[in-house]
């Protein structure tokens, strides 16, 4: 299966009719794997979120990369730098490292490319 605008655009809404990529996920025995070969950064499960949550992104080769995680003020709260394989990765944050609350955003960087979410933390 492939999804594509050949005919229509390829584009989807959140809840709150913000824009979001359309992929395709297939669950398999070895986890999730995602269609398509391209760098994404997906938002974070749960969220909001009170203990801890989970950032995946695919990664179309593998390579070294930064999360970073700040507040609305562009206070940095949190680095996760590492080396990671091609495909679906996770990187998981927990409130007990963030000094703060409400609305944060989180970056993901690699040689080639970046991408930013936001998420809310619940104290």
């Amino acid at each position: 299966f492939d999804i594509n605008s050949r005919y229509t655009k390829a584009e989807g809404y959140t809840g709150n009719g913000e824009f979001t990529e359309v992929a395709l996920a297939y669950n398999t025995a070895g986890g999730v794997v995602f269609g398509g070969d391209k760098f994404e950064l997906y938002q974070n499960r749960p969220n909001p979120f009170s203990d801890a949550t989970i950032i995946g992104f695919y990664l179309p080769e593998a390579t070294t990369a930064t999360m970073t995680v700040y507040d609305v003020s562009g206070k940095l709260l949190k680095v996760v730098e590492g080396d990671y394989k091609r495909g679906y990765n996770e990187v998981t944050v927990n409130q007990a490292n963030l000094q703060s609350s409400g609305v944060l955003y989180y970056k993901l960087d690699t040689p080639i490319n970046t991408a930013t979410r936001k998420m809310i933390l619940l104290k």
